[in-house]
Formats: C-alpha cells, sequence, structure tokens
C-alpha cells in the first residue's frame, strides 16, 4: 500500500512538474508586439515597404532601404519582443547606409507587422532569415554580398544561419552562445529538463539544438569574419556566452562593453564608429 501511494505520490509530482513546464513555455513563447513609430526616415532615408516569404512560407514585413552602389547589402535582424523599427536596431542603419550599403530590415515572425503568434528564440527564426537572404539574392545581392547584423535572439539567429551560408560577415550583438545554457540561467538547473520537453512538444524546437558557439566554429573554418558586441552588465543574456562565442572564434572582433546592459552598445559614444571600421576593414571584391 505504501508503495502505491509512493509511486502515485511520484506520479501526481512528475505531472504537475511537467504541466508547469507547459505552462511557462506556452507564456513566455507570445512575443510582445512592440509599436514602433520609428522608421528610417528618422535618418532622412528613403525606404518602402517590402514583403520577405520565409523558408517555411511566412509573409513577412520589412523595409527596404536602396544602397548607393548596388554592390553590397546588409540584413538587419532584431531580438525578442523588438521589431524592425526598434531604438537599438536604428541606429546601425546610417552607418551602412553612408558606406553604400542596402539594407533589408525584417519583422520577424510573431513580432512587429509579420503573421505568427510563437517564437522560438531563434530556431524557427532562422527560416525568416534565410528568406531574407532569399529576397537580397533575387534583387541583385549574392550571399557573398551580404553582411548579417543581429540583436541577441537576432544575434543568435544569424549566426546559426550564416554557419551554413557563405556569407560576407556577421554583427552580432548580445547573442547567446548555446540557448539550453541560457535557459539553465534563466529558469534553474531543475526546472530546465521539463521546459525542454514542453519546447518541444508544444513548438517542436529543441533548445539543444540551438548552439550559436558551434556555429562560430563553422564561421572560423570558413574565414567568415565576426564581430561581437556584449555589454558586459547584461542580466538578460549574460556575458559569459560572449566569452563562449569568441573561444569557439578566438580571432572574432570582440567589444566588450563595461557597465552596459542588454542590447545597449548602440548607446556608446564610439558604436558608429566601430561599426564602421569593421565594415571598411572587410576589403576585399564584393
Amino acid at each position: 500500500m505504501n508503495a502505491e501511494l509512493g509511486a502515485s505520490g511520484a506520479l501526481g509530482l512528475g505531472a504537475g512538474y511537467f504541466v508547469s513546464a507547459l505552462q511557462l513555455v506556452w507564456r513566455s513563447s507570445r512575443p510582445q508586439r512592440e509599436k514602433s513609430a520609428l522608421n528610417p526616415g528618422l535618418y532622412g532615408l528613403s525606404f518602402s515597404e517590402v514583403r520577405v516569404k520565409s523558408r517555411d512560407g511566412l509573409e513577412l514585413a520589412a523595409w527596404w532601404v536602396p544602397g548607393g552602389d548596388g554592390r553590397r547589402a546588409a540584413l538587419l535582424v532584431h531580438g525578442l519582443n523588438a521589431s524592425k523599427g526598434s531604438s537599438y536596431v536604428l541606429p546601425a542603419l546610417p552607418v551602412y547606409a553612408h558606406l553604400g550599403f542596402g539594407v533589408l530590415m525584417l519583422d520577424l515572425r510573431a513580432h512587429g507587422q509579420s503573421p505568427g503568434s510563437r517564437t522560438t528564440l531563434g530556431i524557427s527564426e532562422t527560416r525568416d532569415v534565410l528568406g531574407g537572404l532569399d529576397w537580397l539574392a533575387q534583387h541583385g545581392y549574392p550571399r557573398q554580398a551580404v553582411v548579417l547584423h543581429g540583436w541577441s535572439m537576432g544575434a543568435a539567429a544569424v549566426l546559426l544561419t550564416a554557419a551554413g551560408e557563405t556569407v560576407r560577415a556577421v554583427v552580432a550583438d548580445s547573442g547567446y552562445a548555446s540557448l539550453a545554457l541560457l535557459l539553465r540561467q534563466r529558469v534553474g538547473a531543475l526546472l530546465y529538463p521539463g521546459i525542454a520537453l514542453a519546447t518541444r512538444a508544444l513548438l517542436g524546437a529543441s533548445p539543444a539544438s540551438a548552439v550559436p558557439a558551434k556555429a562560430a566554429v563553422r564561421l572560423r573554418a570558413a574565414g567568415t569574419p565576426l564581430y561581437l558586441l556584449h555589454g558586459a552588465a547584461d542580466r538578460t543574456v549574460p556575458y559569459r556566452h560572449a566569452e563562449i562565442l569568441h573561444q569557439s572564434y578566438p580571432e572574432s572582433l570582440l567589444w566588450s562593453l563595461a557597465g552596459f546592459p542588454h542590447v545597449s552598445a548602440w548607446r556608446h559614444q564610439e558604436y558608429a564608429a566601430r561599426l564602421r571600421g569593421f565594415l571598411q576593414g572587410l576589403g576585399g571584391r564584393w
């Protein structure tokens, strides 16, 4: 009798644990849609609203800012609960524009004006980045002429995507090195296994599959330039992730911003100059 009660209690605890994990994933996987009034006109740049088809068929909202030389482009990818018009995304735009880049700015799935209701924190979002690369290729910008620039979840998405593509360079601001590690840091080691199971059950995605640090190793092998930016005071994606990414690609450029929180490099007075310097240092033929 005692054994039966013990087994029943264990089953009840296990079920409660998994239900709690399911509820947490269900709540946290629905992003808050940012309604930003900002757009490229803030910098006196002309732009057009376009639609970009993700690799799984979603019609994503995007802005296209034409380039001056018609030979190179940048794809800018925001983070969680943000949009193409976020205050931390737009400051990079004039840097690219003044260097002659055409710039494509996406609203990821379930964000901004794009369809969808759930996020996978960079896993399914790689299909959006691939859709952006496809759109650029269709408009005369091959992979080799494109710089991928992402923030937070967007940084993870561009790193994961770039590992399988031949892009010109990658800029990753405040990105995680491993989604499993990040989730363990956020929810604790005890709850993480349930979160991982619930994520697979509800979203069809495995956190263990999202390891931008491994992507960085592949970028290093391919010789793709990588620029990492990360605030040392980041509590959303702890600075340890930047260290792991840099260890995976020791030749990458790492800008460690003492005292800066998550996705705040744009507030630094040297932000534009440093980004410009990285892009100008790419050299070679485009």
